[in-house]
């Protein structure tokens, strides 16, 4: 509990941090001196005043480049925090919530985050700015490639020209991280395309299938909205391609090392190479950073070592800060001594970054030296303050706390935002070389397992919020717990904030052998990735957790692997993908998996086996064949049993209206559709039940319809649009509003028809789909319209 406490402290104080230097400090104030007041208006007021002070404090610090004061306020804060937890417990959930608000609130830290000391490259942000002021004069696009030698500072360089320019950019932000992963392989751009139509707001929905499909939507929602597209470490045009937009106004900011061959055939940009910082340069950052009293012409021999590159001249900075006599001349003579110097990165000679590295991790205290290596030993993604904790269990948590402080003191770790840190890619490889000779294989792979299971136990967590469905669970880690719509979205957004840590995890649990947490993690994974429309990173990480769970020879665990990939290729649907057949073969296997001979035949074998075919008839519905479709879905039902499964029965019954309406049975799929409603209100009030009743009133009128009976589906579509009123979905508000519009016209109300489909088009609007168009068709036929356009 301490740890928990300390991480969910350093994460309210960081949020302060965060706080103060946005114009969203006066929203933050009030909610964090209404948790320090505990409902006190007199304690609230001197809380509020009291964060205002410190407030100033810390941003006169900033501008004076005084990191030390700066610290010393978070650090006040912090501790402030750590005390009202302890006397107060309950008082942890309400400050999540403000940490949570704080993160949703504030723009990306790679594009908007508080820079203390830049020098320099005045050349190439005047060049930049040229660039960009040509381009908006001409109506197009602006694109730049940084590029430069490894730690001359390309990243730091885009995050201060876009924090210089940010009352002037565009408001949408789009960013990628195009860096092979551990195992060397590239980053796919259609998993990149599919976060970012959810951040986009397109609902699932109407998301396709497709790449190439998937790019054009991502173009098409960028035609009225101007964005910012940061792309980082690109190696090939190919990555980039599906990436780039088709219309003027936005801004394509992309960094490498080199600019690839052929780019240039794909767009117009402007090169910008970042050059290593030349000597007076260097020496000014060296001074800023350490704040050192000597006199400058002491450090121009370490500035002459270092090449101008800031990585190296901040790592050595950070050393320069400890007021140790004998400091200074031991780093001339380390950085002097090539032959002291670990030959570590294929960097250019004249470039000292492996000294710089050995320097900074030979000054560390033992604490903040294991912390490093074990940072090292884990896959290169961003680290949250919990997860680093949990990388230190031998140890006490103060001491976690001053181990971490004193990496970002030496430059070793970065802040990368509220309550995230990262590793440069040269720095992790440097202490993943150092966790490789001073720790054992045992010490590395106990750092793997408190990595893996960390991450596994906050999906199984956020999966417990997300939904209610039967899991695996050998574990016991999926306790029944309250859900709450609040509680779900809260759940999501962690789990999206700590994506690429979680897929990670599922990689090196395989790779290290730990094949249950692997699996575990997958299936923690899969109410995530259905709501978010994750298919690329859900197939390819269940993928991995099928292998594991073979490898674990968990019969059951291999069965809900094969069923949850064909579930995700049977919602994402590819034709190009072959995942119709594809999805057949994963769900065939899982039936095949737990039919066996019916020994051993549990709850988890009969709920795999007719949910695999309950997937089966959806297929077979989608490739327009409702009798087989039928039959699957009445195997579900058998397979079922004596188990109570009431909302699996309420499915199975709301699928099998579709066929019998399919099949022209018009009685059958009133009388299953009615079934499913029952069984749906028996199950409780939430609004996702209310969502479901929705839906089958919707179905009911699509089969009214379909039977000739208008009037009958009018009245489905009132029960249809109230319920899924009640169910908080404006989207599938939007579908039963523009069908009942449809509805009325046919039956000669054209006024009431008019409203409906203006009212769906709305509501699509505010659910960014394309199907706004829809209405707006409906609407430019419709006679109903007063003469200046406005509905009359």
């Amino acid at each position: 509990m301490e740890a928990e406490i300390l991480a969910l402290a350093g994460m309210g104080a960081s949020s302060l941090v965060t706080l103060a230097l946005q114009d969203l400090w006066g929203w933050g104030r009030r909610r964090f001196a209404t948790l320090l007041g505990q409902g006190a208006p007199a304690d609230e007021a001197a809380a509020e005043a009291e964060l205002e002070r410190s407030r100033q404090e810390l941003v006169d610090a900033r501008r004076a480049g005084d990191e030390d004061t700066a610290d010393a306020v978070e650090e006040a804060w912090a501790q402030r925090l750590r005390d009202l937890l302890v006397s107060h417990p309950e008082a942890g959930h309400r400050l999540r919530e403000v940490v949570a608000a704080t993160i949703e609130r504030s723009p990306a830290p790679v594009a908007l985050g508080h820079i203390l000391h830049y020098v320099n490259n005045v050349p190439v942000f005047q060049a930049m700015n040229d660039h960009w002021a040509r381009c908006t004069e001409e109506h197009a696009t602006t694109a730049m490639f940084l590029c430069g030698l490894p730690g001359v500072g390309k990243r730091t360089t885009l995050r201060r020209w876009l924090q210089s320019h940010r009352d002037d950019l565009p408001g949408e932000l789009l960013q990628a991280d195009l860096a092979r992963d551990e195992r060397g392989r590239p980053a796919d751009p259609v998993a990149v395309l599919e976060r970012w139509l959810a951040q986009l707001g397109v609902a699932r929905e109407d998301r396709p299938a497709d790449a190439d499909a998937k790019a054009a939507l991502v173009r098409q929602r960028l035609r009225t909205r101007p964005a910012v597209l940061i792309l980082e470490n690109v190696s090939r045009p190919a990555e980039v391609r599906p990436l780039l937009p088709d219309s003027a106004g936005h801004i394509v900011l992309m960094t490498g090392q080199r600019v690839p061959l052929g780019l240039d055939t794909l767009l117009d940009f402007e090169p910008v190479e970042i050059a290593p910082l030349k000597d007076e340069h260097a020496l000014e950052l060296l001074l800023k950073v350490s704040r050192s009293t000597e006199h400058p012409d002491r450090l121009r021999p370490i500035v002459r070592h270092l090449g101008g590159l800031p990585l190296a001249l901040r790592l050595v900075a950070g050393q320069l800060r400890t007021p140790v006599p004998g400091t200074l001349e031991d780093i001339t003579a380390r950085l002097a001594d090539r032959t002291t110097r670990w030959e570590l990165l294929a960097v250019d000679d004249t470039h000292d970054l492996p000294g710089a590295l050995d320097l900074a991790y030979e000054r560390l205290t033992a604490d903040a030296a294991r912390l490093y290596r074990r940072l090292g030993t884990l896959p290169r993604t961003d680290l949250h303050l919990d997860t680093v904790h949990a990388l230190t269990p031998d140890r006490e948590p103060a001491t976690a706390r001053r181990a971490l402080h004193e990496l970002l003191s030496a430059r070793l770790l970065e802040r990368d935002g509220v309550d995230t840190c990262r590793l440069h890619p040269l720095v992790h490889d440097h202490a993943a070389a150092r966790a490789e000779q001073d720790d054992t294989d045992a010490e590395r792979d106990a750092v793997t397992g408190w990595f893996v299971r960390h991450l596994r136990k906050t999906a199984e967590a956020a999966e417990a919020a997300l939904s209610s469905r039967w899991r695996h669970d050998p574990g016991h880690a999926y306790p029944d717990v309250p859900r709450t719509p609040e509680a779900g979205a809260r759940a999501e957004r962690e789990l999206d904030r700590r994506r690429d840590g979680l897929l990670a995890a599922v990689r090196l649990a395989h790779a290290t052998g730990r094949y249950e947490e692997a699996w575990r993690l997958c299936q923690a994974l899969w109410t995530f990735c259905l709501r978010t429309g994750s298919h690329t990173e859900w197939i390819e990480s269940h993928e991995t957790g099928l292998a594991a769970a073979r490898a674990d020879g968990d019969r059951l665990a291999v069965a809900r692997m094969h069923f949850q990939l064909g579930f995700a290729r049977l919602d994402r649907w590819s034709l190009a993908e072959d995942d119709p057949r594809r999805a057949r073969e994963h769900l065939e296997a899982a039936r095949e998996s737990v039919r066996g001979d019916g020994t051993g035949r549990g709850e988890g074998e009969a709920r795999t086996e007719s949910s695999a075919l309950e997937a089966l008839g959806l297929l077979e519905l989608k490739l327009g064949r409702p009798r087989q479709a039928l039959g699957l879905l009445a195997e579900a039902e058998t397979a079922l049993g004596d188990l109570a499964h009431p909302r699996g029965r309420a499915l199975l019954a709301y699928h099998q209206g579709a066929a019998y309406t399919a099949l022209g049975r018009h009685d059958d799929a009133e009388r299953t559709l009615r079934e499913a409603r029952e069984r749906f209100r028996r199950l409780g009030d939430g609004p996702d039940i209310a969502l479901n009743i929705g839906k089958t009133w919707l179905r009911y009128a699509q089969d009214r319809l379909a039977c000739d009976r208008p009037e009958e589906a009018l009245r489905a579509l009132d029960e249809a649009a109230a319920a899924i009123e009640k169910g908080g979905s404006g989207y599938f508000l939007a579908v039963a509003r523009l069908l009942r519009g449809d509805v009325r016209r046919r039956l000669g109300d054209e006024r009431r028809a008019t409203a409906d489909w203006a009212a769906a088009g709305t509501l699509f609007e505010q659910a960014r789909s394309p199907r706004a168009e829809e209405a707006r068709r409906r609407l430019g036929g419709s006679p109903v319209r007063s003469a200046d356009g406005e509905l009359d």
